[in-house]
């Protein structure tokens, strides 16, 4: 059509197409995949050295962690006690913590240990959350916590 006829139609003009994309450069399909190849396994040999550095600051770190999960868990429960419970099961209390860290710090503790002090402490710590703790739960947590403690790494 010629642009009278357009225009005698009253259709307005067609706009112009865009110009073709051209690449900048030519993309070499090996150079690219080698790229990520590289990217790939820089950044995978850096999580495992991050792992690594990980693991070792947990092994040499180990003590100071117990003792740091075992004073905030200590802390936690006796400042949600209830302010009927005696001195004397506070201080029980504090001696079964006390006596953990040392089974702990002797060496004399066992995966056992691991789990059973682990589930003393978080069913405390969620009847705690959920405001159901009493003393008959004081009483377990210090039965679990001494038993704990006085366990021997023959079993």
């Amino acid at each position: 059509m010629t642009p009278e006829a357009d225009q005698a139609s009253g259709l307005p003009p067609l706009p112009e197409p865009f110009p073709e994309p051209q690449a900048a450069r030519s993309v070499d399909p090996a150079r690219t995949r080698r790229g990520c190849l590289v990217a790939g396994l820089v950044g995978c040999g850096l999580i495992v050295v991050l792992f690594i550095v990980g693991l070792a600051v947990m092994v040499t770190q180990a003590d100071e962690l117990l003792e740091f999960v075992l004073d905030f868990s200590r802390e936690r429960i006796v400042a949600e006690l209830p302010e009927d419970v005696e001195h004397a099961e506070r201080q029980r209390l504090d001696r079964a913590f006390d006596s953990v860290l040392e089974h702990y710090r002797s060496g004399a503790a066992t995966p056992a240990d691991n789990r059973r002090l682990q589930l003393a402490l978080t069913d405390a710590i969620g009847r705690l959350e959920r405001g159901l703790f009493d003393e008959d739960d004081l009483r377990r947590l210090t039965e679990r916590l001494e038993n704990i403690a006085a366990s021997d790494a023959g079993g």
